[in-house]
């Protein structure tokens, strides 16, 4: 995520100003009833992801993507089948102990749901990678945090690739000794790695503190080449973008019926 925000072409606008208008496009997205907006939101976020990246997204961070997706798919699916009772059924039966009412209602519901969760996804991805962890912390500052959490937000992004690297030397070592040879045996393995890393990450510790004390750490990391600071048409755009998308979702509810789209699939 780090390399793929300081080679972002949104890396240089101003922190403040992005999560400003990802947050707004979020709140808008929920509080709204119509299923327009947060469409609407999810295209703004797959542009902005788009222009942030070219779509060029590590494979793991893909994968991370694909389980997200997966569990919102479940999720959905759970919400479309509780349906109220008193209302007519779409679909109606038992898979185990599982008790199927599908209604209108509760499917239109569990769509909508579902591309809230969606939008909230990719806005929050255009957002992390496009946005350095120095770069946050430092528009935290800004906004007055504890200094505290913010200096552990750096030291925590300093010291975790030195824990990772680490954690997979020692898993490689252990896959050279055939550590990984049957399901008891991998178990081990990562229990050792793990334990492994921890007591490396206490070592780390006392040795860092007297490494920062030698250089005069005082708790606090300068930066010498500071983020963009927030324009005042930063909150011009996200507040007015939200609020033109809130008047729009007024106007939109029930222009997209998801149970008519799908009623000449299922024959309902």
């Amino acid at each position: 995520m780090d390399e793929l925000a300081y080679s972002s072409r949104m890396v240089d606008w101003a922190p403040l100003g992005k999560l400003l208008l990802v947050m707004c496009l979020l709140i808008v997205g929920l509080i709204t009833e119509s299923i327009v907006v947060p469409m609407i939101t999810f295209v703004i976020g797959i542009l902005l992801m788009a222009y942030s990246t070219n779509m060029k997204i590590p494979l793991i961070l893909s994968l991370a993507i694909g389980e997200a997706i997966l569990i919102m798919i479940i999720g959905s699916g759970m919400i479309s089948i509780m349906g109220d009772p008193n209302e007519p059924a779409l679909w109606e039966g038992q898979i185990l102990w599982f008790k199927i009412h599908m209604t209108a209602t509760s499917f239109n519901k569990a769509w909508i749901i579902f591309i809230r969760a969606i939008a909230g996804v990719t806005l929050m991805l255009s957002f992390a990678s496009s946005t350095p962890i120095p770069h946050l912390a430092q528009a935290f500052r800004s906004l007055h945090f504890p200094s505290e959490i913010t200096e552990l937000i750096v030291l925590i992004y300093r010291y975790a690739f030195l824990l990772l690297e680490r954690f997979l030397v020692m898993i490689d070592a252990a896959q050279c000794r055939l550590g990984y040879n049957g399901s008891l045996t991998a178990m081990r393995s990562y229990g050792g790695a793990m334990a492994g890393t921890f007591i490396f990450s206490m070592e780390m510790a006392e040795k860092s503190e007297a490494a920062l004390a030698c250089r005069n750490y005082n708790g606090y990391f300068p930066i010498y080449r500071p983020p963009r600071k927030m324009s005042v048409m930063w909150p011009i755009v996200a507040i007015g973008s939200a609020v033109v998308l809130y008047v729009f979702g007024l106007y939109s509810v029930g222009w997209i019926d998801m149970q008519q789209i799908f009623a000449p699939l299922f024959g309902w």
